[in-house]
């Protein structure tokens, strides 16, 4: 989830299709600069737990205390999906056409 683009809703509570976010994932324009923000705080979150025990010695606690004492533990959350879970990957892709209002994009039907 680091680095997604999302879009502000226009009215609290609202939610937009989970296909929105999924396709601002391949619009350059709004993934390039979260990737590359994303990519400096994970960068430079690992040059303090490199650097700063303390910081190290915090973070393992936390994953002990959220975990209930890691993989396995107490307080652990296990995959949600089953193993033999088949993704559904059969949905069509969008197309993106030119039309006199500019580029755009349609969900075609059929084979």
């Amino acid at each position: 989830m680091i680095g997604r683009a999302t879009l502000e809703p226009p009215a609290r509570g609202y939610q937009y299709p989970d296909w929105v976010w999924n396709a601002l994932g391949g619009y350059s324009p709004a993934i390039d600069p979260t990737v590359f923000a994303a990519a400096r705080t994970i960068g430079l979150t690992f040059i303090d737990l490199m650097t700063k025990p303390a910081v190290l010695t915090a973070a393992k606690a936390e994953f002990r205390e959220r975990s209930g004492g890691g993989i396995g533990g107490k307080g652990w959350v296990p995959p949600l999906l089953g193993k033999n879970f088949k993704a559904p990957i059969h949905y069509r892709w969008p197309e993106y056409v030119t039309t006199p209002r500019g580029r755009e994009w349609w969900i075609p039907v059929g084979a």
